[in-house]
């Protein structure tokens, strides 16, 4: 039997008690093993000394765990799904994963990148997710680390599904972000983003980044803020909540800041929400106003 077809039986026949089965079909000086554990499935290698791994897109994850295995306790390297009608499909990944290779140069090299293998597996499949993710995050702890700075009580609710990103006792800040080094324009998701509240005034802030080799990441950002106070075990809950949890490389992706604006949100704005129509609500029939605007020509200040 191959090792592809030992995987899928593997996938389909364990239970979900996390029980672990040694692929016999590859030499003993490369082991891995098949795995089910509650509602995730896949393969698992050895990772001595390795550094803690959360990568994630689309129905797959490469991530590390600290498991017993065969009495020995150790850190395994899983790259794992949940999606039971592709559970064939993704069996040849993982196969691919455990491949030793010739003289085992394919696992030595998982081994020592781990990210490296991911990332040329996710550029394989089609991933679109670039760097989207990593640089609006990054604007938005900017934001945070300079509102705190300046002796601000800031929340955080960007991660949390909130339709303004930032609040303080006596503001809202809505943060948008890009790489690109003239556009202006911003996407705005939804009728309440840029909705006026009667108890605060509200700020857009604008982040114009550049991915460089050395510069500003989340994770520098990150310790910066834990240092000036803080809490740890929020920012990371809520860098978990965006996809972000620790040991993802994205985490790590440098940009430099070209520039950070600030805009008032107010009446003069240019902006739909449900104060722009009759009554003070949509249309019967409309449940959701995405947009653009051209921050090009509104007034506003450095940030």
């Amino acid at each position: 039997m191959d090792v592809l077809e030992e995987i899928r039986r593997g996938l389909a026949n364990l239970d979900g008690s996390g029980r672990m089965l040694s692929l016999r079909a590859l030499p003993a000086n490369a082991p891995a093993w098949v795995f089910r554990e509650d509602a995730s499935f896949g393969v698992a290698v050895g990772l001595p000394d390795g550094p803690v791994v959360a990568e994630g897109f689309a129905g797959a994850r490469l991530v590390t765990a600290d498991r017993v295995v065969d009495g020995v306790s150790g850190r395994l390297l899983r790259l794992e799904s949940s999606i039971e009608a592709l559970r064939n499909e993704f069996a040849v990944v993982c196969a691919q994963m455990v491949a030793p290779g010739p003289n085992g140069a394919a696992r030595a090299a998982l081994v020592a990148d781990p990210a490296g293998w991911w990332e040329r597996w996710r550029h394989l499949l089609g991933n679109a997710m670039v760097s989207q993710t990593s640089y609006g995050t990054l604007a938005e702890l900017l934001a945070l680390e300079r509102l705190h700075a300046r002796g601000d009580e800031v929340e955080w609710r960007g991660p949390l599904g909130g339709s303004i990103d930032i609040v303080t006792p006596s503001a809202g800040y809505e943060v948008k972000s890009t790489v690109s080094r003239y556009d202006s324009r911003i996407h705005v998701s939804g009728q309440f983003q840029l909705a006026l509240s009667d108890t605060r005034p509200l700020s857009l802030l604008h982040f114009r980044f550049e991915p460089t080799v050395s510069g500003e990441s989340i994770n520098s950002v990150c310790r910066r803020l834990v240092a000036a106070g803080f809490p740890a075990a929020t920012l990371e809950g809520l860098l978990t909540r965006c996809g972000l949890k620790a040991g993802c490389s994205a985490r790590n992706e440098t940009f430099t800041l070209l520039e950070s604006r600030l805009f008032t949100v107010d009446a003069a704005f240019p902006g739909i929400t449900p104060a722009s129509f009759a009554g003070g609500t949509l249309p019967a029939g409309v449940v959701h106003i995405e947009y653009q605007v051209d921050l090009s020509g509104l007034a506003n200040q450095p940030f």
